[in-house]
C-alpha cells in the first residue's frame, strides 16, 4: 500500500491562505437596468422599512473613490451619470462612471442635518435614456435653440 506525499504550505505569519475563486456570474452587477429600474425602487423601498427621510446613497468605484448620489441624470449601456455632492464642497456636480467600475452601492439613513445635502433625492424623475450605438440618433443639446441661418453679406459694402 502507498501513500501520496501530503502536500503542506507553511506560510509566513499573518498571511492567509487564498480561498477558492467564485464563479464570476456574466454581466455587471450593476448595469443600466440596475440604476434605471432597480435602484430607485430599493431606495423607496429601504426608507419605507427604516427610518430615513434623507437616505444617502454612496458608489464606491474600484479606484477607491466613494461618490454620494443625489440623483441618476442618465443612463447609457456603458455609463451611469450622476448628480454628486463631496463632503468638503457645497457645489453639486454630475460625474459619469463606467459601469465596470463599481465596485459597491451602499444606501443609509444620513446620519445628522449636515449630511442631508449628500442625500438621495427621492421622487426625481426616471433617468434618462442614451442609445450610443452606431444606429443611434444624436442627442440634442439640452437648453439649446437652433441656430438662424447666416444671412450672406454682399462684398461690395
Amino acid at each position: 500500500m502507498s501513500q501520496q506525499p501530503s502536500r503542506v504550505l507553511y506560510l509566513p505569519p499573518g498571511v492567509a491562505a487564498a480561498a477558492p475563486q467564485a464563479v464570476a456570474i456574466p454581466g455587471l452587477p450593476f448595469d443600466r437596468n440596475f440604476f434605471q429600474n432597480i435602484l430607485p425602487q430599493a431606495i423607496q423601498s429601504f426608507c419605507t422599512q427604516v427610518e430615513c427621510g434623507v437616505p444617502v446613497v454612496e458608489l464606491l468605484t474600484v479606484d477607491g473613490t466613494t461618490h454620494f448620489v443625489n440623483g441618476i441624470s442618465g443612463v447609457s449601456d456603458q455609463w451611469v451619470a450622476l448628480h454628486t455632492s463631496e463632503l468638503d464642497h457645497e457645489h453639486v456636480k454630475q460625474v459619469f462612471v463606467p459601469y465596470q467600475t463599481i465596485f459597491r452601492v451602499e444606501v443609509h439613513p444620513a446620519e445628522n442635518e449636515r449630511r442631508h445635502r449628500l442625500g438621495f433625492l427621492l421622487g426625481a424623475p426616471r433617468p434618462m435614456s442614451v442609445s450610443t450605438g452606431p444606429d443611434a440618433p444624436a442627442v440634442p443639446p439640452v437648453n439649446e435653440k437652433p441656430r438662424a441661418a447666416a444671412k450672406k453679406v454682399s462684398a461690395g459694402r
